[in-house]
């Protein structure tokens, strides 16, 4: 049997932000078994907690869609740092995590169930070809041509399609429409939908992944990291030689009734983001054990 437990992500509340199934001692789950288990699990992510491969770190992470295995995501580390927190009974906790995509360093402050995790994007955000024509964006978006802005792709680890929209209702408006989505943006770069409003430091955002195996995300932390490159390029002020800090607050899951909040800062230097941050709260839902492989 496998012990697991299940966290609210990016929430200080249970039954809001974005579940996450945690394994916390994977080195006695066969490997073979992870991807079966993420789709056993059905959430948007599952991690799996191993020892590290090189002395640089403290624990590798191992990260699963219902789909597919990811390099890097925000929830899962955050969820996972909180966790591994909590069950050294601390208030405090810097840990370095091995992923696919690279060393992340977190830090972890909290007690009792509820705990805050921040952590350094591994990468800084690097924009991707061209995306599709608005109009054909509206349309897989099922809603009206003409007031999607700047549609722009960005990666930090895993690439995702920027669409601003006009307004909060537009944004809540959204039915996606799978047959549009397979026949037009499949096989892009970031088939991933990021849409959102900008509100001065406020974001509100919604995250599509059917190719993923979500349909629709409740919070999504390597979405926002990479949303650092859009907000630099298209809605800041021209560079500067200066150093500057960025600092927003991005609002998902409210129209899936899952309210989440994600913490987003970002540093840049004339033309260049070269350190992203996001953070979050976690908090325990449930836990139990796992009878794969028996």
């Amino acid at each position: 049997m496998y012990r697991y437990e299940v966290l609210d992500v990016f929430t200080e509340e249970r039954f809001s932000g974005n579940p996450l199934a945690v394994f916390p001692e994977a080195d006695r789950i066969p490997a073979s078994l992870f991807q079966s288990i993420a789709r056993e699990m059905n959430l948007s992510e599952t991690i799996f907690i191993l020892p590290p491969s090189n002395d640089a770190c403290d624990y590798r992470f191992r990260i699963f869609t219902p789909a597919r295995e990811l390099d890097f995501a925000g929830h899962p580390v955050i969820g996972a740092a909180c966790a591994l927190a909590a069950k050294a009974e601390t208030s405090a906790l810097n840990l370095r995590a091995e992923l696919n995509a690279g060393k992340v360093e977190v830090t972890v402050t909290g007690q009792g169930d509820l705990y805050h995790a921040r952590l350094q994007a591994p990468s800084t955000p690097v924009p991707g070809p061209p995306p599709p024509p608005a109009p054909d964006l509206a349309r897989i978006l099922g809603i009206e041509t003409g007031i999607v802005s700047h549609p722009a792709a960005y990666s930090c680890g895993n690439p995702f399609l920027f669409v601003e929209l006009d307004s909060r209702q537009t944004l809540s408006s959204i039915r996606l429409n799978l047959a549009e989505f397979e026949g037009l943006l499949l096989d892009y770069w970031a088939p991933e939908i990021m849409a959102f409003v900008v509100e001065k430091n406020q974001v509100h955002a919604r995250m599509f992944a059917p190719r993923l195996g979500i349909p629709e995300d409740p919070a999504t932390g390597s979405a926002v990291a990479a949303l650092a490159g859009y907000l630099k390029d298209v809605k800041l002020e021209s560079p500067t030689s200066a150093t500057a800090t960025h600092s927003f607050i991005v609002f998902q899951g409210y129209d899936m009734g899952r309210p989440s909040r994600i913490d987003l800062e970002f540093r840049s230097k004339s033309d260049v983001v070269d350190a992203v941050f996001i953070g979050g709260c976690s908090v325990p839902v449930a836990h139990g054990t796992f009878l794969a492989g028996q």
